[in-house]
Order: C-alpha cells, then structure tokens, then sequence
C-alpha cells in the first residue's frame, strides 16, 4: 500500500515535453487521443506519456509523435526542458509537509501548478497507489531535488519516508 511503502524521489527523462499555444487546441487534443478532457486536468496517453489541457489556447504535451500546429492558427510549439521527478510512497504526507495546497480536494487526473518548497511545479496527480509525477523549471532542478530528498529523510512527522 502506497502509504506503508517509503518515500523515493527519482529523477525522470521526459525530452519530449513540449508546451503548445493557440488557437484551435481542442483539435490538437482531439489528434492526440485526448478529446473532451477538461481544463487543468491531464490524460496518460501511453507510459510516461501524457496530455494536459491548460485552456482553450494552452497545452502541455509529452508524446513521441510529432506534434503538427498550424502557422494559420497561430499556434506554437516550445520545447520544455523542465526536471522532472517521480514521487513514489505517500507523497500527500511529504507534499503536506512543503506545499499549502490541500490534497484531500485533489483527483486523480487533475494536472496542478502550485508552489513545492518555493518553487513553482506542476503535478500530474495519478491513480491510488501510482507514483506522482512532477517538474519545475530545469534551473531550480537540483535544488528541488536536493530540498525534497532532505525533506523525506529529516522530516519529524515521517520515518525514513513513511509516516509515523
């Protein structure tokens, strides 16, 4: 069970994460399997894969397929090179702990952008039992990492990442 299992925080490859802007995104969605999906909430489209709607006019994509957008609709495509991480065990026990947010209003497939430690990240909040996604800005990676790892192994409430 996720909340027995310790806290691990793992770095992740995802060099296909592409941020997509303008008009006409629902047909972008729509071409990515990831129709109908709701604003701030995100779809996995396959392992380490996903698609996140971030308004009429916004996207966050991680797809080995290119992705085409049209000049026509004023739409862009920015590569992303954000850190990015795996938050295995109880990470709502951790996140209480370094972030304001209140994780009991949460489901699963909610894409969040909130402050972890200081830092502006966004979540992927997943399925019960399934590791948490999550990435900031590449330039603010390691001290993410660092704060976190510490975070897990010196935290009072948690014993060497599980909860007491």
């Amino acid at each position: 069970m996720i909340n027995n299992q310790p806290l691990q925080l793992i770095s992740k490859d995802l060099s296909n994460l592409m941020h997509l802007r303008g008009e006409g995104m629902q047909e972008v969605l729509a071409s990515l399997g990831a129709e109908n999906l709701e604003i701030f909430q995100y779809r996995s489209v396959a392992k380490d894969q996903f698609v996140a709607n971030l308004g009429d006019e916004e996207l966050y994509v991680c797809v080995e397929q290119p992705v085409q957008v049209s000049l026509e609709k004023n739409q862009y495509a920015f590569p992303r090179g954000d850190a990015v991480f795996e938050l295995l065990g109880n990470w709502k026990a951790l996140l209480s702990e370094v972030c304001i947010y209140d994780f009991r209003q949460c489901r699963p497939g909610d894409f969040l952008m909130v402050s972890v430690a200081g830092i502006s990240a966004w979540l992927l909040i997943p399925e019960t039992d399934e590791p948490l996604i999550l990435g900031c800005d590449p330039t603010l990676g390691h001290y993410f990492q660092e704060t976190l790892t510490r975070q897990i192994e010196e935290s009072p409430f948690l014993k060497n990442g599980v909860l007491k």
